[in-house]
């Protein structure tokens, strides 16, 4: 009888162990990697604004995208601080992505992110260009670019266009996605120059 109390549990055990290893993910992760804190924009006040103009709007290319059967465009975001403590941030459509980080970087800089309507109040604005990943062989590659400017009574007074491509990160296996996409996004995020579109803006 002692025997049977303690094959039923580890039988379950087992089970779930073998249900959870094949079930499939609805998201990627993402880790971005937080620029250290300033005060270059302190005192600065912007309203955020995202648009999609990608004209591919599937992240994953077919191949990929069969590594990811269950993938329903979401991500789960997660701050690496520069003391590289992991701080997770939620899970977000590919909108909010952008949004949330852009949002981290400005505050990072000493910038107030205001959801005010004031057209006296800029707006920083992104436009998400190509967000792709794709599997060739083993290896994982992404391409991320993106468009960020500042606009004043809705004219465009500055802006400035990134692109990154990864291809030199190779990771076996489905996490591979996740490290060439979080590296690459970072990348492109912290590669615009904001305190130049503040300056060049006239507003610093």
């Amino acid at each position: 009888m002692q025997l049977r109390r303690i094959d039923i549990p580890v039988t379950l055990m087992v089970m779930i162990f073998v249900i959870c290893g094949c079930a499939g993910r609805a998201y990627l992760i993402v880790d971005y990697t937080v620029r250290p804190r300033s005060q270059q924009l302190d005192g600065q006040a912007v309203r955020l604004q995202v648009q999609d103009s990608r004209k591919t709007k599937a992240v994953l290319e077919p191949r990929a995208s069969r590594a990811f059967p269950d993938f329903q465009n979401r991500y789960s975001l997660a701050w690496i601080m520069p003391n590289r403590q992991r701080i997770l941030a939620g899970e977000h459509d590919l909108a909010a992505l952008f949004e949330q980080t852009f949002k981290k970087r400005l505050e990072r800089l000493g910038a107030k992110v205001v959801q005010d309507k004031d057209p006296s109040i800029p707006v920083f604005s992104v436009s998400m260009n190509t967000v792709r990943v794709k599997l060739i062989g083993v290896k994982w590659y992404a391409t991320v670019s993106c468009t960020a400017g500042l606009l004043i009574n809705d004219q465009r007074v500055a802006g400035e266009t990134v692109t990154g491509n990864a291809e030199r990160v190779r990771v076996v296996g489905r996490k591979g996605a996740d490290v060439v996409l979080g590296t690459i996004f970072t990348d492109v995020v912290n590669r615009i120059a904001i305190v130049k579109l503040f300056q060049q803006a006239d507003l610093i």
